[in-house]
């Protein structure tokens, strides 16, 4: 064991849930913090082999699980539900209240925050909002999502009217995750789209806190919140001198095989940003921390958070 564990909760920005977070600490003083946001249908302690190879080399992890997700959920009923309102800016809201905890504690070290797929599109509003708390942005597993966000928008609008927010879509789920598998000719699972790893997908399949269907309003504030991101003024409201890396997998669906986030990286470079580097790893699909070949994702990551150090 590289980490000392700690846990604890806050009150989050939707006013009525507490949000569980963890802090990973290197046993020897640490150089820097990653702040992790993850994806959707899953939850921070899922990471916890980033955390010991990062923390083994004197970096602090630390992370939350979002609203409706892991323990910050409550219960089973509420996976996948964020709020009455705007929960997509709870989640990023929420973040920061991270972001300002954990700087309580460790203030003075350099601060990096690390988004994946959902995750990502948390980092990416974060961005135009608190990105003077960072030193960089990693960014992985994104969309380019623009046709995405507002179709869904608009079926998850007609669902809600006559089914309500709480009602879990298969029509929801079909568009967002239908056609995933498409380009694998021998995926055996729904699910074979995250990772050529077979035991990752097989305890992701058996876990009922990443197994689970969102809520019609959780689909809602997914898509307004990938609409968000998916301006074309998004990058123009990051700061030029802001370090970004973009890192996916070229057979990742979410990010359209590397075009979409190709496109993401190319409107973060007009925006004129001075470091914003872009890694596709080939064969790697969507969890790239979860990869075959993950080692090589996990020494990317900190050769990139040297480099800025």
């Amino acid at each position: 064991m590289h980490y000392i564990k700690k846990t604890g909760q806050f009150d989050s920005s939707n006013g009525t849930h507490k949000i569980h977070y963890y802090v990973y600490t290197p046993v020897q003083e640490p150089r820097a913090v990653l702040q992790l946001s993850h994806g959707m249908c899953e939850y921070l302690e899922r990471y916890e082999p980033f955390a010991s190879f990062l923390t083994r080399n004197g970096v602090l992890l630390c992370g939350s699980d979002h609203l409706g997700h892991g323990k910050s959920a409550g219960s089973l009923e509420n996976l996948g539900y964020f709020a009455e309102k705007d929960g997509w800016k709870c989640l990023v809201e929420d973040q920061y209240r991270l972001t300002q905890t954990i700087k309580a504690h460790y203030a003075g070290l350099p601060y990096f925050l690390f988004g994946h797929s959902m995750g990502s599109f948390i980092a990416r509003a974060y961005l135009t909002k608190y990105a003077s708390q960072l030193d960089g942005a990693l960014i992985c597993g994104t969309s380019g999502g623009e046709k995405l966000g507002g179709l869904g928008i608009a079926l998850t609008g007609r669902i809600m009217r006559s089914k309500g927010p709480f009602y879990r879509s298969a029509k929801l789920q079909d568009l967002a995750f239908g056609q995933y598998n498409k380009r694998y000719e021998d995926a055996k699972t729904d699910f074979d789209w995250l990772t050529r790893d077979e035991s990752i997908v097989h305890r992701y399949m058996h876990d009922p806190y990443c197994n689970f269907v969102f809520t019609a309003s959780g689909f809602r504030d997914l898509f307004t919140l990938l609409k968000f991101v998916s301006r074309r003024r998004w990058a123009y409201a990051i700061p030029k001198d802001l370090p970004v890396l973009l890192l996916s997998g070229d057979m990742d669906p979410v990010g359209d095989y590397g075009r979409g986030v190709r496109k993401v990286y190319e409107r973060l470079q007009k925006a004129g940003l001075d470091d914003v580097r872009l890694k596709l790893y080939p064969g790697a699909r969507h969890e790239i921390l979860n990869e075959t070949n993950c080692k090589e994702v996990y020494a990317d990551v900190l050769a990139w958070i040297e480099n800025v150090l």
